[in-house]
C-alpha cells in the first residue's frame, strides 16, 4: 500500500549534538587520538593578554583547516558552508546547533597576521610525526623519496621570460671545484660552471615554476619533495618551484632528513635522482641509495659486409682499468686518458691506427678515433648500479608503488594535494604540511580502529616530552661505512 511521509520540518525536538554524530565517524576517531590543545601553547605569543577583543579560538581555526583537508573540501569558503550544516563537523569544533561559525575569511586574516611568519604548521606536522615514531608505527630503516607537482593558482599564459642563474647545491659546487683543480694541473683554463637559463616567470605567482615532464601538461606548478616509510607515513617534505630538478634539490633536503632521522639506512628513489652527487652524499653518511638502472642498447646499424642488423657499442662494452687509467675496447686497443674536457668529463681516446683496420668500427664509431667520456663520480654510478641489480635492490625498488606513489595518489584523490588555491612558496609549504599531517592522522586513526592498539593521545605534555627526546636523538650521528670515492 502506498504511504505518504508526514512533514516534520518544523517539529521541535529535544536532542543533543553528541547523540547525532555516528560512533564510527572519522571525526570521532580523530578526537580519540589527538588533543589539539597543544596548538594553544604554540601560538600563545601571537595573542595579547590584555588588548583587543576576544578572538576566535586558535584551536578552532586549526581544526577547521584539518576538516578541509581530511575530507577533501576544495576551498575555505566551501569548508565553512559544510561546517554550518554538518553536525559532525560542529561537534568536532565544539559548536552547538545555533552557534554562528566563523566567517571563511577569518582563517586567512589570522594566517597573515599571526601564522605566516612562524613555523606553526611545521610544529603541528612534527608533533603528529613524533607521536607515530614514539608508538613504533614509523619504520625508519627504509624510506622512499619522490616528488609530485601541484598545479599553481595562476594562468600559464600570463608569464614573462627572465634569465636566471642556475642554482647549485654545496655538493655540486664541491665537485665543480675538484674538476677545475684537475684542469689547472693539466694546464687548462677553469670551467665557468655558473650559467644562466631562460625561465618562464608567472606575473601572478612568481614563486611558482613552469612544469613540463614527459607527456604531462605544461603548466605553472609547485613541486613537493616527500619522504615516506614502508607504511606510507610521511616523514618529511619540502616545497619547491615546479621547474626545480629533483636531483639538484634533493641533496640538501635528504642531508637534513638523514640528520633528523638517524635510523634511516636505505633510501629508494626514482630516475629523477640519478645524479651521482646525491648517492655520493648518502653513501658517505652510511645510507644505501637504491636507484633504477636500465642498460642502454645502442642504435641499430648494418654490417657493411654481411648486411645484418646489429646494435652499436655502448660504454659498458669498454672495460676500464683503474690502475693505468685507461679503457680497453672489444678490439683490445687502449683508449688513453686525454684530460678533462670543457664539460667537466674525463676524456679517453684511441689512436688513428688502432681504429683503422678494426672489424667492429661500423658499430663503434664513424670517426677516425673512438672517444669515451667518464664522469668524475663514475665509480659512484657503478656502485649504485650494482646495488640496484642486486637481490636487495630488486626487492626494495618495486615497493615504491605501494608506498610513496600510493601516498601521492591518496593525497590527490582525498586531500586536495593536486592543486592549490594559495600563492607563494611559504603559503603552499604550510598548506602541504597540513595536507600530509591530515593524511598521517587519518591513517593512524584507521590503524587504531583496525588493530585496537592502545596508544597515548597526542597532547601538550606528550608533545613537550617528545621534543626533548628528539633533540637528544638528533645529537647522535650514525658512523659512516668508510667508503672512499
Amino acid at each position: 500500500m502506498m504511504s505518504k511521509k508526514s512533514d516534520n520540518r518544523t517539529a521541535i525536538q529535544m536532542i543533543d549534538i553528541e547523540s547525532m554524530v555516528p560512533e564510527n565517524h572519522l571525526v570521532r576517531k580523530i578526537e580519540k587520538i589527538i588533543d589539539f590543545e597543544f596548538v594553544r601553547e604554540m601560538v600563545k605569543e601571537t595573542y595579547s593578554d590584555t588588548l583587543g577583543r576576544p578572538s576566535v579560538d586558535p584551536v578552532v581555526l586549526v581544526k577547521i583547516v584539518f576538516i578541509q583537508f581530511l575530507f577533501g573540501i576544495r576551498s575555505m569558503r566551501q569548508t565553512i558552508k559544510e561546517i554550518e550544516v554538518n553536525l559532525a563537523y560542529r561537534w568536532f569544533l565544539g559548536y552547538g546547533f545555533t552557534e554562528p561559525i566563523p566567517h571563511f575569511s577569518t582563517f586567512g586574516k589570522n594566517y597573515v597576521r599571526r601564522f605566516a611568519d612562524n613555523d606553526l604548521f611545521e610544529k603541528i606536522f612534527q608533533t603528529i610525526l613524533k607521536h607515530l615514531v614514539e608508538n613504533g608505527l614509523v619504520k625508519e630503516e627504509t624510506v622512499f623519496v619522490d616528488s609530485t607537482h601541484i598545479k599553481a593558482y595562476a594562468n600559464k599564459r600570463n608569464i614573462h621570460n627572465e634569465y636566471l642563474e642556475e642554482d647549485t647545491s654545496k655538493y655540486v659546487e664541491e665537485l665543480n671545484r675538484e674538476i677545475n683543480e684537475e684542469r689547472v694541473q693539466e694546464g687548462k683554463k677553469p670551467i665557468q660552471f655558473k650559467t644562466t637559463r631562460k625561465v618562464a616567470v608567472s606575473n601572478v605567482d612568481p614563486e611558482s615554476g613552469m612544469f613540463h615532464k614527459g607527456d604531462k601538461e605544461r603548466q605553472l606548478a609547485y613541486s613537493v619533495q616527500t619522504v615516506a616509510d614502508e607504511s606510507g607515513y610521511v616523514l618529511a617534505l619540502e616545497t619547491t618551484p615546479g621547474n626545480a630538478m629533483d636531483g639538484i634539490v634533493a641533496p640538501a633536503f635528504l642531508d637534513k632528513v638523514t640528520d633528523e632521522h638517524p635510523e634511516i639506512h636505505h633510501v629508494v628513489m626514482d630516475a629523477g635522482y640519478v645524479m651521482p652527487v646525491l648517492p655520493k652524499m648518502l653513501l658517505e653518511k652510511g645510507v644505501v641509495p637504491v636507484l633504477p638502472y636500465s642498460r642502454p642498447k645502442g642504435k641499430k646499424v648494418t654490417n657493411p659486409q654481411t648486411k645484418e642488423t646489429d646494435f652499436t657499442y655502448t660504454k659498458h662494452y669498454f672495460k676500464y682499468h683503474e690502475e693505468g687509467n685507461y679503457f680497453i675496447c672489444p678490439w683490445l686497443k687502449k683508449l688513453m686518458y686525454k684530460g678533462v674536457d670543457s664539460q667537466g668529463y674525463k676524456e679517453y681516446k684511441t689512436r688513428k691506427n688502432d681504429c683503422k683496420d678494426c672489424p667492429y668500427k661500423y658499430k663503434c664509431t664513424n670517426q677516425d678515433t673512438k672517444s669515451i667520456k667518464r664522469h668524475f663520480l663514475e665509480n659512484i654510478k657503478e656502485y649504485v648500479r650494482e646495488i640496484r641489480l642486486s637481490d636487495f635492490g630488486k626487492e626494495l625498488y618495486p615497493k615504491r608503488q605501494y608506498t610513496i606513489e600510493r601516498t601521492f595518489a591518496q593525497g590527490k584523490m582525498c586531500h586536495c594535494l593536486g592543486f592549490t588555491l594559495v600563492r607563494g612558496l611559504k603559503k603552499n609549504h604550510d598548506r602541504n604540511l597540513i595536507v600530509f599531517a591530515a593524511a598521517n592522522l587519518k591513517k593512524l586513526a584507521f590503524f587504531v580502529e583496525k588493530t585496537n592498539k592502545e596508544i597515548s593521545k597526542i597532547g601538550p605534555c606528550f608533545s613537550s616530552f617528545l621534543r626533548q627526546i628528539f633533540i637528544n636523538i638528533r645529537k647522535k650521528r650514525k658512523p659512516t661505512l668508510g667508503f672512499n670515492f
